[in-house]
């Protein structure tokens, strides 16, 4: 696969267990590729770790970057298992160290990630300053070596600070970008702040591939990275439902409907993959309802005790709860069966 240029914004997440625990490393990483991970990355403490890429190369269809720490020795190592991309941290590793991995890279032929990170970051002046002057302190020495197969990310637990060093490295250098908000920890707030920094940078046209950094199990990273991109237009993963918060307008159990059209969508989307463009609105009353279902490919409206169902603009009759998710779905496949 691609990062950078034309190529999609990609996905990526970081397995959480111990590396050469092959029977837990490749369960988890199963469960990243069946919900949509696009590369996968380890973590090579060791040389056991190393060895365990051999084995997780022939099991999964995606690519695996192994994540280097203080050594070289274990680069070096990784390529030589099948790694297709190397991550280190120019603040942890040294400059001769860097020159070893630079030069096996390009025997191997694969890219190197350069993972600058606050808390290995020594800071003079203002956090954005650091993070700036470290990735391009970084970037002279692969430039002088030409080597230029590189991307690069500068991440922080701060949306502010994060959105601030991106913005300045990318009007500097055109390499590719992978985004994140690092250690952003997990619930709400931890989403919040990764939706947003990721989000905000991507709305600029910055960034290439992403990874949420969540204490959260690795395939929830997936599903979030999934729901920015999806968000805001920029990939389609899934049918897209809207539906309204309901309030005391409400007279049908929208709910309850609602449930039952994300079940049924499930099913839909496995037999139709084009039914990830679709749009979908599932509404509770006449004020908005009619509107918002017109605009979706299809939707229903709910009234008392009834729901309109709307298709491609025009209404197509007004049915009772019982039977409105099966006519709405009727009307979905028709218009797919045509695509």
């Amino acid at each position: 696969m691609e990062i950078g240029g034309d190529a999609p914004v990609s996905v990526q997440g970081m397995t959480k267990v111990r590396t050469a625990d092959i029977k837990k490393l490749l369960k988890e990483a199963k469960k990243m590729v069946d919900c949509g991970a696009e590369l996968i990355r380890v973590a090579v403490l060791d040389e056991e770790d190393a060895e365990a890429l051999k084995i997780l190369k022939g099991k999964v269809s995606v690519p695996v970057v192994a994540d280097i720490h203080y050594s070289r020795k274990l680069a070096l190592l990784a390529m030589e298992k099948g790694a297709d991309k190397i991550r280190i941290n120019p603040g942890n590793i040294s400059r001769q160290d860097i020159k070893a991995t630079v030069k096996a890279a390009r025997e191997y032929g694969i890219p190197i990630r350069l993972g600058i990170n606050s808390g290995s970051v020594e800071i003079k002046g203002s956090l954005a300053d650091s993070m700036v002057k470290s990735a391009s302190d970084s970037i002279k020495i692969f430039q002088d070596l030409d080597f230029h197969s590189i991307v690069l990310s500068l991440k922080t637990p701060f949306v502010k600070d994060t959105a601030d060093c991106y913005r300045r490295i990318s009007a500097l250098y055109d390499y590719p970008l992978h985004l994140g908000i690092t250690e952003a920890g997990r619930g709400l707030l931890a989403e919040s702040k990764s939706i947003l920094g990721i989000g905000m940078l991507l709305s600029e046209g910055i960034g290439d591939t992403v990874r949420v950094s969540l204490t959260e199990p690795p395939w929830k990273e997936i599903e979030a990275g999934k729901a920015i991109l999806q968000s805001l237009g920029i990939r389609k993963f899934a049918p897209e439902i809207i539906s309204c918060p309901a309030c005391g307008r409400t007279q049908v159990d929208l709910n309850a409907v609602l449930k039952k059209v994300e079940g049924e969508m499930k099913k839909l989307a496995i037999r139709y993959p084009a039914a990830k463009n679709l749009k979908i609105a599932v509404m509770g009353c006449s004020v908005n309802g009619p509107g918002e279902a017109r605009q979706a490919d299809a939707g229903i409206a709910g009234g008392k005790k009834k729901f309109a169902l709307f298709k491609k603009g025009g209404i197509i009759g007004s049915y009772n709860q019982e039977v409105i998710v099966e006519k709405l779905i009727s009307a979905l496949e028709d218009i797919l069966k045509t695509q």
